[in-house]
């Protein structure tokens, strides 16, 4: 975010009424710092989760996700379809009401983090003493569940629940909310019940939304082998795999990451990439540099033009898959979409203005969501710029995450309080003009990177410490010299999760400035395509694994 705060003599934004009480939904790693500042700052909390304990998307469950909904829903329907009846006890035999209440995370067995742990530290509760760059999910998963319990979280917490619509009627905000819990194997009990609150932090994150492009034909193969067509946040072992072919689609994080869980044990994996790449020139340096990771036994190939309909009784080896290069795939055992998320906040039904489906008549003037890509009207990636007291946590993209969004949260605790301000909301709209013109709506107007966020950090603790002078707060600690030396070891980090050395993870930088014109001396091979890049980068990758591994 590079938009400049505005100094201390600039017109500040007043709230109607003072802030008391506040909602936090979601107890992931955004929603439980929230709630520890905003319990510090002396403001009256509740904590609402649809697990039964905190941890958010680091929560491994071995169900995978529920059979996917192609083509993609709309996304004020993305994420689940809010249900409003009477509570009381039913039957759930097969468990398919308690399923789609509360369904898996995306969180696979071998899932790790892809930043420095000791980067993500929050503050006053360190990693243990020898805590490795590189840990697992369970490893963090307890991170967040010790931090819940020491800081009295769960006290405030209602776990099993669900907001199924929040909305602000005279200004207060009103939740409608939903417990379920077992009530025995086969069936299940539901309480609903509302509550009302000064202000709304939503730390739901962007990952329970899969998004799968409309593809033509995508909608009969899902219907037809729908264990055998999933989205990534179905994703568990790669053990049932074995021997199998797999058409992947998306070579991003989670699709690199995929492809390497399975590459021991697949015959082959089809990895599908954009045929061009696109956005800002940091998020394309980071697309092929995952280009460089592609597996052993993995092939990159155009994208996808159809999924050719099936027969009646075919089985999906002899399904067919058209390229757009014209090439024709058969003999795929499983299809996994790695192809992102739609942002989704279904409990906010008249902040969505879709661009699929029905408009709503209660939309408000300044949605949050159309297409789903990103989330509009924000200040500074939190604050909604019309009305304030409705925060979001967790939107960032590409940053240390447990310790970024702890300055955001951070940040609606001082503001909510009362002990710093916003500035007006023409000075909001102005700044938020101008990271649209940077940036552009949508995916990329919350892409940080390392610098982006280090700024965006540099600028809210100059903010905060400002206020505090009047407000008598406490002072933020920005990134000490430790973090920042830590941050800088990110190419260590992938290094070592990859399987390669720094050294060699330092050429492929080299080649990638080289193709970008940053080494003029070297002259870079020009591919007609991504995919004709992405397998000839695997080849170099591959000679020199097996050069070091001689050596």
């Amino acid at each position: 975010m590079t938009v400049k705060l505005e100094s201390a003599h600039s017109q500040t934004h007043e709230f109607d009424r003072s802030i008391r009480t506040v909602a936090v939904i979601g107890s992931g790693p955004t929603g439980t710092p929230a709630a520890r500042h905003l319990q510090d700052a002396g403001l009256k909390v509740r904590l609402f989760e649809r697990q039964s304990q905190s941890g958010g998307i680091w929560n491994w469950r071995p169900a995978a996700s529920l059979p996917l909904s192609v083509p993609t829903p709309p996304p004020s329907v993305g994420a689940f379809t809010p249900v409003l009846r009477e509570s009381g006890v039913y039957e759930d035999p097969d468990r398919k009401e308690r399923e789609h209440f509360n369904p898996p995370n995306p969180c696979y067995w071998n899932l790790t983090n892809n930043v420095p742990t000791t980067t993500m530290a929050f503050k006053d509760f360190p990693y243990p003493d020898g805590t490795a760059r590189n840990v697992s999910h369970e490893f963090l998963a307890d991170y967040v569940h010790d931090y819940a319990k020491h800081f009295g979280l769960d006290k405030v917490a209602s776990y099993n629940t669900r907001v199924e619509r929040a909305e602000k009627v005279d200004h207060k905000w009103r939740l409608d909310l939903r417990k379920v819990v077992d009530e025995g194997d086969e069936k299940a009990r539901e309480e609903q019940w509302s509550e009302e609150f000064d202000a709304v932090v939503v730390a739901t994150g962007h990952y329970n939304a899969p998004y799968i492009p409309p593809f033509s034909g995508v909608d009969a193969w899902a219907a037809t082998w729908p264990e055998h067509v999933i989205h990534s946040q179905g994703y568990r072992v790669p053990e049932p795999y074995k021997g199998k072919t797999v058409l992947l689609v998306g070579i991003g994080t989670s699709g690199t990451d995929i492809a390497r869980d399975l590459d021991p044990y697949i015959a082959r994996t089809y990895m599908v990439g954009r045929n061009k790449l696109r956005g800002p020139p940091a998020y394309q340096r980071q697309r092929k540099l995952q280009r460089f990771m592609v597996p052993n036994n993995a092939e990159a190939v155009s994208e996808i033009h159809r999924f050719i309909p099936p027969r009646p009784g075919q089985p999906i080896e002899e399904a067919e898959v058209e390229l757009t290069d014209g090439r024709i795939l058969k003999g795929i055992s499983d299809v996994i979409f790695a192809t992102g998320y739609q942002y989704s906040f279904p409990f906010l039904p008249s902040y969505h203005q879709d661009y699929q489906g029905a408009r709503s008549k209660s939309a408000k003037d300044h949605p949050l969501v159309t297409d789903g890509t990103g989330v509009l009207n924000l200040w500074r990636d939190v604050f909604y710029i019309p009305d304030p007291t409705l925060t979001f946590i967790g939107l960032s993209v590409n940053t240390s995450a447990f310790s970024f969004f702890e300055y955001q949260s951070i940040s609606i605790a001082r503001v909510l309080s009362g002990k710093a301000k916003l500035p007006d909301e023409p000075t909001r709209w102005a700044n938020y003009a101008q990271l649209v013109k940077e940036k552009g709506e949508g995916k990329f107007s919350h892409l940080l990177n390392r610098d982006g966020e280090r700024s965006y950090v540099k600028d809210t603790v100059e903010w905060l410490n400002r206020d505090a002078q009047s407000s008598g707060a406490e002072l933020v600690e920005g990134h000490s010299p430790e973090w920042m030396a830590e941050s800088d070891k990110m190419q260590e980090l992938l290094a070592v999760k990859y399987g390669i050395t720094p050294e060699q993870l330092q050429q492929i930088s080299e080649e990638i400035n080289a193709g970008d014109g940053q080494n003029q001396d070297v002259k870079p091979k020009v591919f007609d395509t991504a995919a004709e890049e992405t397998n000839a980068r695997a080849t170099e990758g591959l000679v020199r694994r097996t050069a070091v591994v001689k050596a």
